[in-house]
């Protein structure tokens, strides 16, 4: 971005900050002894200082802070506190103050590496970057991390708040409270100011789960399904879905190897499985986690290896060679078929899943959430056995599977 400097050779006051007009181009009001106000073309004002380097042409800039949260007064007595040092060399000055980006990007550095690399699918760091980008740096970017005060976060969180999204709020809070969390950590600050803000939060929401199917919808959502106009892949992803009541990751990443259709067997790698990921990363020896296939889901699959043969994954892109079937993919054609967000997800097929054998009365809750690869919440139990129950669930699949074709012969005979 281009910038225009603006000389100004009398000090700054509170009432020429404050009437100081935006520009197409940034530019900038001197003060006194190399401090000065940059002003943005969207309105944003900031100190800076700028000195020289002795025995070179370097006038290095040094930031300070954003207008009003510093004043021109605290500004003054910040330029004064370099030029003060000014004898411990550049780069005491230059790096005596890190900003609160400066702490933000480290921060992600470190969940970066901590990660080991692995940036889970749902794309929490890429969520992290986007909400910095767009909801905090707008406001904190360039202010010492340690001028940052309480109330400057409760003005981030607010403004986000304003805007009604319920997501993005929260995750700004969160990653608030990890950042100074860090920072603490680092001894960059003495305690985290963003604990407890959450407490500030509007809660206009009743908890939902998410929508689903209820029985007496399924008939209906079985003739949308024949009916959508998409891709014959991503039809027979959602039918796969349907009878095996899986998470939307370890269908998509799904490969044919996977498959061992004489014995009517999915082997999920645990690598897939949401709760083991991390753990497979950190070097736990996990098996595959056994789901049983009905008849139905048999002849789902087969067909749909049929249609990716040659390709990497069996729910690949029609787009993209190699690549798996988008998230959004499975959502996007729910949508299509005329389900809004607050009637159908394409996650709410696993709970349709769950709540009807539930109903049902006919199976043990723990064979229901064995197959749902829920983690046995009995810390006690040291072993990962994903063939738990893998009997009962063969008969309880093999229900599922008839439960939904007696829905499609209904149909059929409605048609």
């Amino acid at each position: 971005m281009q910038l225009v400097v603006s000389f100004n050779f009398m000090s700054l006051t509170e009432f020429k900050i404050r009437q100081a007009k935006t520009k197409d181009k940034i530019y900038y009001l001197a003060d006194d002894d190399g401090l000065s106000l940059k002003i943005e073309p969207h309105g944003r004002k900031s100190w800076s200082y700028r000195y020289s380097v002795a025995g070179t042409n370097k006038r290095p800039r040094v930031k300070l802070g954003i207008y009003p949260v510093m004043s021109l007064k605290e500004a003054r007595s910040a330029r004064d506190g370099y030029k003060l040092n000014s004898d411990m060399g550049e780069n005491r000055l230059s790096n005596k103050i890190k900003s609160f980006k400066d702490v933000c990007e480290e921060w992600l550095e470190f969940k970066i590496k901590n990660s080991f690399q692995d940036e889970p699918r749902c794309g929490v760091i890429q969520l992290a970057k986007k909400c910095l980008h767009n909801d905090i740096y707008t406001e904190l970017n360039d202010v010492p991390f340690t001028d940052v005060k309480r109330y400057d976060l409760v003005s981030v969180v607010k403004k986000i708040e304003y805007r009604e999204v319920k997501e993005p709020v929260k995750k700004a809070y969160s990653y608030l409270n990890q950042i100074y969390d860090y920072a603490v950590a680092m001894g960059y600050c003495e305690y985290n100011i963003a604990h407890g803000l959450h407490k500030i939060l509007v809660n206009n929401k009743i908890k939902k789960n998410y929508p689903y199917l209820k029985a007496k919808d399924i008939s209906k959502f079985i003739l949308k399904l024949n009916q959508v106009n998409t891709h014959p892949i991503i039809k027979k992803a959602l039918w796969f879905k349907l009878y095996t009541g899986v998470r939307g990751s370890e269908l998509l990443l799904s490969e044919s190897h996977h498959f061992d259709l004489d014995n009517k067997i999915w082997k999920i790698p645990a690598f897939h499985i949401k709760q083991f990921r991390r753990k497979v990363i950190l070097g736990h020896d996990i098996p595959d986690f056994l789901v049983p296939l009905s008849d139905q889901a048999i002849f789902i699959i087969k067909s749909a290896l049929e249609w990716s043969h040659g390709e990497k994954y069996v729910f690949y892109s029609p787009r993209n060679k190699n690549q798996h079937l988008h998230f959004n993919t499975l959502n996007t054609i729910v949508r299509k078929m005329g389900y809004s967000k607050n009637e159908l997800s394409s996650h709410g097929l696993r709970s349709t899943f769950s709540t009807i054998l539930n109903e049902s009365g006919l199976f043990q809750s723990n064979w229901i959430e064995a197959q749902l690869s829920h983690t046995d919440k009995n810390k006690t139990r040291a072993s990962y056995n994903h063939a738990e129950y893998f009997t009962q669930r063969i008969e309880m699949m093999q229900w599922w599977g008839n439960y939904i074709e007696r829905h499609i012969k209904e149909q059929a005979i409605l048609d």
